[in-house]
């Protein structure tokens, strides 16, 4: 694979309060094709707190957290990244982590497409002309 179109996966773990922000964000990217988002749950290096006012006395290790994935050629990898850190920041404990990593193989079911044009935008074909592929 040429290194131009070497492709890089970007997983994020952030707070879900700050999940409108960061897609903004996202969008504004440019290169940045879509992404992924996920309601998960984990426990952190400060492990569980104590209950907070109004929550049950029991002790739940697993905190909510919502998980964003975006697949995209390397070269995109800096902004995406940015953007996901500059949007999800508080500044608190939990304001969650960034990983990349490659991206060995993709696909794009629909056109058979594979490599970097898996993961860019479509073909300027008339039907699909103002949609992003996924």
């Amino acid at each position: 694979m040429e290194p131009s179109s070497a492709l890089n996966y970007v997983v994020a773990f952030i707070q879900p309060f700050q999940l409108e922000g960061v897609v903004d964000a996202l969008r504004l990217v440019p290169g940045c094709p879509g992404m992924s988002v996920s309601e998960v749950r984990g426990v952190g290096c400060t492990g569980a707190h104590p209950p907070r006012e109004g929550e049950r006395t029991e002790v739940d290790p697993f905190e909510k957290k919502v998980r964003i994935e975006v697949f995209c050629l390397a070269a995109d990898v800096p902004g995406i990244v940015d953007a996901i850190r500059a949007a999800a920041h508080t500044g608190n404990p939990g304001d969650g982590k960034v990983f990349v990593g490659p991206v060995t193989a993709a696909y794009r079911i629909r056109t058979a497409e594979s490599g970097a044009r898996a993961v860019t935008p479509c073909p300027s074909d008339k039907e699909f002309e103002n949609e992003r592929c996924t």
